[in-house]
Order: C-alpha cells, then structure tokens, then sequence
C-alpha cells in the first residue's frame, strides 16, 4: 500500500473480492487437457477477512479493500510470485505462477508495509522502534497472512477471498488520554510507556508465519498531544504473546512527574491476541491515573492527531 495506505473496513461487511484473468485458457471444451496448448497461468483474487477487527472509512463503510498499487506475496513452495492490484484487478509484477501440470498446488499470500525489508525470506520486527509518535510509521510492522489455499490447474484461480482472506497477524493498542482534576490540558504530557513486553518478532515470508522472539523491554511514546483536554494518540503495533495475570503497566509523564497504572485486558483475556485492537482511555489528573475499561475496537489506518477525539 501506498507508504501503508491499507484502508480496511468493518467486520461486519463482506470483503471485496478483485479477480484477475492472468492468461485467458481456451482450453476450457468438455473433456480436453488443459494443459493442452501449454502451461496454464493462475487468476489471483484476493480481499480482507469480514471477521477481521479493521478500520472505518467514514466515505464507505461497505467494503473491505487494498488501494492502488499495494503488492501481496503469493507463496508456494519456495517461490514468491508478486501481484499488483490497480484498483480493479491483480496482475503480476514480473511473471506470474503457471500450473504446468494437473497436481494439487498449495498457495499462501502475505502483505506488508513496503518498506519494511525482507532479508533471506524473514523479516525482523522491532517493535521498540515506535518511540516517536509524531514522526512514526506506525503501521510498520502491520503484517497481513492468508490460509492455505489449494487449487488445480483444473480451477486455476487462486482465491484468498471470504474464509482464505486476508487477516492481520500482529496486535494493536490505542491510548486516548484526558485531562482530569488539576490539569488544564495535556500539553505538559511528553512521554507515555507500555512497559515489560516482548518486543522482537521474526515474519518467514516463504512459511507465512510469525514467530515471537525473547527480547522483553519497554515501548515508550513521546506524543505531541498540544493544549487540548482529549488527545487519541496513534496506535501501537504489539507483538502477539501472553501477558502475566492480564495485565500491562503504563507509565505517563506529565510535567516531569511520572505516574503508572495497570491495565488490564478485556474479558479476562491473559493474552495480546493477533488480529485484535485494544483501546483504553486514560485521565490523567494531579493525583494520577484513572483508567476506564478497555475495549476491543475496530483495526484502525490512523488516530486524529489532535482535538477531541475518540476512536468510537
């Protein structure tokens, strides 16, 4: 996606679905090969799971959708095959996957920032690199998997829509913060910290699977809320993993003073689930911290920067 333009939309609607015919088959008469004239190449379609937790686009709450030029990584084997979407149809970037004989072949896909790099078919996560909310990208370790999906030359399309989309694999959290008695507003509020958390993770780009690592630190936050009374910061993107008696700790400085809260997460979960986002709202006050409940919410593209704003 354009620098992760990924517009993702409500759970509750269906995902679109984008074919492509890489290479019209005139092999299609009853009874005949179609291997006969050679080769066949594979039709691409490809959406966003309707069970996924995704973002709302207040222009069209219909649909779920990738954007122009974003690239998804179709896997079989050892081989990557790298397809295009033009904002109608999936082509491939340089040549696409031909069945070349009548065997079952299994396909995953996978998507991700196009920036982020891809060394020896892994790609390494840090997640500590979110530091600066203002100056971030935050979706950067966003990482999108496929099911399986296997098809035969047969019915040479390959179809990660409904059941076989796209689904994000990583967590999400979002903080919206408040001033509360005492503080005028939140201009003083320079650094917040998630703290004691796995924070590395390994993505095997030809398995399509994530692997968390052993490094455990601290996320720490410096948003740039201004002299308003409610700020949603940008989310954070979490490495999956279990998470001591369900419980995270955040510490918030406020004009130099630190204060810390526990959170704990939703519906007495014990663990950072994939695929889900987490919100909590935070008032921060002269005394300390007082945290409402959280919720589980929509995967969200990208926070307000400022004003009163809420991810609801």
């Amino acid at each position: 996606m354009n620098k992760s333009k990924l517009r993702l939309y409500p759970a509750a609607f269906s995902a679109l679905t984008v074919t492509l015919a890489l290479a019209a088959c005139s092999n299609d008469e009853p009874g005949k090969d179609p291997l006969a004239d050679g080769p066949v190449a594979a039709r691409v379609t490809a959406g966003i799971s309707p069970t996924t937790r995704v973002s709302i686009d207040v222009t069209d709450k219909n649909r779920a959708s990738f954007t122009d030029g974003d690239v998804i990584h179709v896997v079989t084997g050892n081989s990557t095959y790298n397809y295009t979407y033009d904002g109608s149809d999936w082509s491939p970037v340089s040549s696409p996957y031909y069945f070349e004989d009548t065997d079952p072949v299994s396909f995953q896909a996978w998507y991700a920032d196009p920036d982020v790099k891809v060394e020896n078919n892994v790609i390494s996560i840090d997640t500590k690199t979110q530091e600066y909310d203002s100056e971030s990208k935050w979706n950067a370790h966003d990482i999108l998997v496929t099911p399986k999906v296997t098809t035969t030359v047969a019915s040479p399309e390959i179809s990660f829509t409904n059941r076989n989309a796209f689904r994000h694999i990583m967590s999400q959290i979002t903080f919206t913060f408040k001033a509360g008695d005492g503080i005028s507003n939140l201009d003083r509020m320079s650094k917040y910290t998630l703290k004691t958390l796995t924070t590395d993770a390994t993505f095997d780009a030809l398995a399509c699977t994530l692997t968390a690592g052993n490094m455990t630190g601290n996320i720490a936050v410096s948003p740039s809320c201004g002299a308003v009374i409610e700020y949603t910061c940008r989310p954070i993107i979490l490495v999956p993993q279990d998470v001591t008696n369900g419980e995270l700790t955040l510490e918030v400085v406020y004009n130099y003073e630190s204060y810390t809260a526990t959170l704990a997460l939703p519906k007495n979960a014990t663990a950072l689930a994939e695929g889900t986002h987490y919100t909590y709202t935070v008032t921060v006050s002269n005394t300390g911290l007082k945290i409402d409940n959280a919720e589980i919410a929509d995967w969200i593209e990208e926070a307000p920067s400022n004003g009163n704003a809420t991810l609801k």
